[in-house]
């Protein structure tokens, strides 16, 4: 009986310690997989991306409340609304790289979302159907 209980307690024990060996490691999962330093190091370019693009989005918000100065004379406004003039030319350039650039930092962080959260791309393509289907 003495040996039983022996036996008993030993199990425990080790029985403790393996639950203790796997709740640090699961600590550990857990601190590295919100840690968003370690996901900066890995993946500095989605990271950058995303800075770019939410402050050009700011610029854009910030630009649009802005009160403009509107010119009276005739031939500046004709000027600036000439397609082929140089500043419709950077405005359309300008239009083009943005709406590039955020189309590339948005397919990363899809793509980086896809590798974190398990199941987010099938979810993604499905919310972005019912987008383009309603």
């Amino acid at each position: 009986m003495d040996q039983t209980s022996r036996e008993i307690e030993q199990h425990i024990d080790r029985t403790r310690e393996r639950l203790g060996s796997h709740l640090m490691e699961l600590e550990h999962k857990v601190e590295a997989a919100t840690d968003w330093r370690e996901h900066y190091r890995n993946r500095p370019g989605v990271f950058l991306g995303a800075a770019f693009v939410g402050g050009a989005a700011l610029a854009l918000a910030l630009h649009a409340k802005s009160p403009r100065l509107v010119s009276e004379d005739d031939g500046i406004r004709r000027f600036a609304d000439d397609p082929n003039s140089a500043q419709a030319q950077v405005r359309d350039l300008w239009n083009t790289l943005k709406a590039a650039l955020i189309g590339v930092a948005g397919a990363r962080v899809i793509n980086y979302l896809g590798e974190l959260v398990p199941g987010f791309d099938e979810h993604y393509r499905r919310a972005e159907q019912r987008t383009i289907g309603g």
